[in-house]
């Protein structure tokens, strides 16, 4: 019982995500606090206890940072003007530029995970109707989410970006902000959009938006893989379009469900990595600590044994949904030894089931988003899967594994490692 307890409280107290819509529990500014003037560290961010109209909050101790990586928007004909005021929001757009970044992967990897803060300096609330995301160097970018900040965030955010003299900051597994998880939606920093290769993921569907608030910003994580001969130096830019005043908008969210992963070495791969534990020491050299803590986590929430974890090329799990939702689409993602995923929706009360996602064949790169023609109303209690199935003998065949040794795989940040995500986009 003792070494159950401690594997889970290991896991959860690193990574502690939640695959419905729990809140993080780490401290994060404007949370309540119980003694005025006492003071706590996380992160190395210093927070302190004051009063603000009566109740006790987290407050960020910071300097003004010493430099700012802060990539600020290029204005168009229709950016928001400052005295815009919040009632009479008009239809806007913008470009957001991250700044140029040359990917240095830590010793032993090829990739990089590197955020970057982005301000649209919006003065009123609106409403993104459509958001694009494009790199400039297909040769080393991977992937890129952007995230929501809230305005009480942004302090902690901009501290983080002001601890490193590079562009960003590393952010292997989620944003690398205080109190954010890889999966949460509730997090202080929750996912608005995102570019993989081939992915059409730029304009949602009719009267929805991802609502934005005056003061908040974006946190763009670029996913770098760094290949032999390859220019390193990258950026992304982002586009984005607002819904027009006075319509009728529907706020969208998203919800990731991961499944966790346990690809053991084929009977004809040998190495030291093929050992799992030497595999998860190798995955925390090349990407991070944090980052190779997931897997178990995430055997833990799909109700599997952590200490006894089971090699299978399926990979499987299911999230019930805590209240009514409208199912408006769903995109899976995979690494390079993925064959097949399904991301499916279960209907509690009728027992009927409806494919939101399927590809027989996995593709990496055309990773589009299936959108419904109608949204599913989805009751409290109605579940969603996700399935993946992988071919670990891939590696012999695909040039990006010729010159690393085999190894045991499981959810990983890396191009080497694997995923099993369903993204999921609803509204409440």
């Amino acid at each position: 019982m003792k070494k159950i307890l401690a594997v889970v409280s290991i896991a959860l107290a690193s990574f502690s995500l939640s695959l419905t819509f729990a809140q993080a529990a780490n401290i994060k500014p404007g949370s309540a606090c119980k003694k005025s003037g006492s003071t706590y560290t996380q992160s190395g961010i210093k927070y302190t206890c004051v009063s603000v109209n009566k109740k006790l909050t987290w407050k960020v101790l910071a300097t003004t940072p010493s430099h700012s990586h802060t990539a600020t928007p290029t204005p168009t004909a229709s950016t928001p003007a400052a005295t815009t005021p919040a009632a009479t929001t008009v239809v806007a757009g913008g470009v957001l530029n991250t700044p140029d970044y040359a990917p240095s992967p830590p010793d032993g990897g090829s990739d990089d995970y590197r955020c970057f803060l982005l301000d649209p300096k919006f003065t009123s609330d609106a409403f993104l109707k459509a958001v694009t995301i494009t790199p400039n160097n297909l040769e080393v970018s991977h992937h890129g989410i952007l995230y929501k900040v809230d305005a009480a965030n942004t302090a902690a955010t901009k501290l983080v970006d002001s601890q490193t003299k590079e562009p960003g900051w590393s952010c292997f597994g989620d944003t690398g902000i205080p109190g954010a998880t890889a999966f949460s939606p509730a997090a202080p920093s929750s996912w608005i959009s995102f570019w993989a290769p081939g992915g059409d993921f730029k304009e949602y569907p009719a009267n929805t938006g991802m609502k934005i608030k005056a003061g908040d910003q974006f946190i763009l994580q670029s996913h770098f893989h760094v290949r032999s001969g390859a220019q390193k130096s990258a950026s992304m830019k982002v586009a984005l379009s607002l819904a027009p005043t006075g319509s009728k908008t529907n706020e969208l969210k998203t919800l990731l469900i991961a499944a966790p992963v346990e690809l053991a070495c084929t009977s004809s791969e040998k190495g030291p990595l093929c050992a799992r534990d030497a595999a998860l020491a190798d995955l925390a050299k090349r990407t991070s600590t944090k980052a190779s803590l997931q897997e178990n986590t995430l055997l833990y929430i799909c109700g599997k044994d952590p200490r006894n974890p089971v090699a299978s090329n399926t990979s499987e799990c299911t999230s019930t949904l805590p209240s009514a939702t409208a199912i408006y689409g769903a995109t899976g993602h995979m690494h390079q030894l993925g064959r097949t995923i399904n991301i499916t929706y279960f209907n509690k009360a009728t027992g009927a089931s409806t494919t939101l996602s399927s590809r027989d064949l996995w593709d990496f790169d055309n990773q589009k988003t299936d959108w419904q023609s109608k949204p599913i109303q989805a009751s409290q209690g109605d579940q969603i899967k996700v399935t993946c199935t992988y071919d670990v003998s891939l590696r012999s065949k695909l040039p990006e594994f010729r010159d690393l040794s085999p190894n045991y795989v499981v959810w990983g940040e890396g191009t080497r490692d694997e995923m099993c995500l369903a993204i999921i986009n609803y509204t409440n």
